[in-house]
């Protein structure tokens, strides 16, 4: 069905009837509204739990207005016994509402309307409704998965108001302001998901004769990570690549491997294998150059203030890298020091 706001059949209309007889709603929207009677949740009999993704962007007003939603949600939501979530995604553009039933069926409204009064009633806007309970799980969780930071409880609405308490909202049209909760945010263990039995590798990327230029962006979401024409052995789907420049040994961004070992099929091809990974650190692949982390300052760091070696067999150095090699297996401590390092980077530039 296509939902639109040329009538009173609108998306405020139709967010209310997938929110009848759920148990659980998901709001997930980058706007959300400053009035609280927009909707109504004392209309859901039905409704146990409510769960908000949305952005809560660094030196933005909205900060002050979505902050004050929440905590007059919080009080609805505590007198009524219903649970509540916010989860915090500031690389959110889409907008889904979700209602989840009782007996496992499931009803979505994919959309271009924001959950604001102008976007579910006046603006023009269109989406529209699914009732796959699985695709809608499959949306859910994709979503979700994809949360780098712990949710915002009660007690952290409060310590963001004391906040706001702080830096007051300025008068008139400024922007952007000086109030930046994201200073406040908590990032999620292993928010990542990388499996226990996950091995780390060294990966360079370019030739000595033509370096990677301080220009270049590391920073989408997956590329394809290339091998020589020898079978990499022991790489394998789930496997963590500490990509670094040959040349200048600059750490470029950390991906995972998410497929098997492909093949371009070209024989002239130096590099005819490859994996696609999944970039773990695009904001660190995105200012990779102005770091100055190279794979030689770590390894110097980890062996002074360690008392653990950088590669299985304790040799130490990178010298088979050095030698024209096109991966070095790394112990886990010192893959996890990296990653750790880099992704702490990368979660610092995403706040600024």
């Amino acid at each position: 069905m296509i939902i639109n706001n040329l009538t009173r059949q609108n998306h405020l209309h139709h967010v209310k009837q997938i929110f009848q007889g759920a148990k659980n709603v998901f709001i997930i929207s980058p706007y959300i509204t400053k009035n609280i009677a927009l909707l109504d949740f004392a209309e859901f009999n039905s409704l146990e739990k409510v769960t908000v993704v949305t952005t809560l962007k660094p030196f933005d007003k909205d900060q002050y207005s979505k902050i004050n939603y929440f905590k007059e949600l919080y009080n609805i939501f505590n007198s009524r016994n219903i649970e509540f979530e916010i989860l915090i995604d500031n690389f959110l553009h889409g907008k889904i509402f979700i209602g989840e039933n009782t007996d496992g069926s499931a009803k979505a409204i994919i959309t271009s309307a924001n959950f604001t009064d102008r976007g579910l009633r006046i603006n023009n806007e269109w989406g529209i409704l699914i009732e796959d309970a699985v695709e809608i799980r499959k949306v859910k969780n994709g979503i979700i998965d994809k949360i780098k930071f712990k949710s915002f409880n009660e007690q952290k609405i409060d310590a963001c108001l004391e906040k706001i308490n702080d830096t007051p909202e300025p008068k008139g049209d400024i922007n952007p302001i000086k109030l930046n909760l994201s200073l406040l945010f908590e990032s999620r263990e292993n928010y990542l998901q990388i499996e226990t039995s996950a091995t780390f590798w060294l990966k360079p990327i370019g030739v000595s004769h033509d370096t990677i230029p301080l220009s270049e962006k590391f920073d989408e979401v997956d590329s394809n990570l290339h091998f020589s024409k020898l079978k990499p052995r022991g790489v394998r789907r789930g496997d963590i690549l500490i990509c670094y420049a040959v040349g200048h040994l600059n750490i470029l961004s950390i991906y995972r491997v998410n497929s098997g070992l492909e093949n371009t099929g070209n024989e002239n091809d130096r590099w005819p294998y490859y994996f696609v990974g999944e970039n773990l650190t695009p904001n660190y692949g995105r200012e990779w150059a102005q770091q100055h982390i190279t794979v030689t300052n770590q390894k110097n760091f980890f062996l002074q203030n360690t008392a653990l070696d950088i590669t299985p067999s304790g040799k130490n150095s990178f010298g088979s890298l050095m030698r024209g090699a096109d991966k070095l297996k790394l112990t886990k401590e010192f893959g996890n020091f990296l990653l750790d390092k880099i992704l702490k980077i990368d979660s610092d530039l995403e706040k600024l």
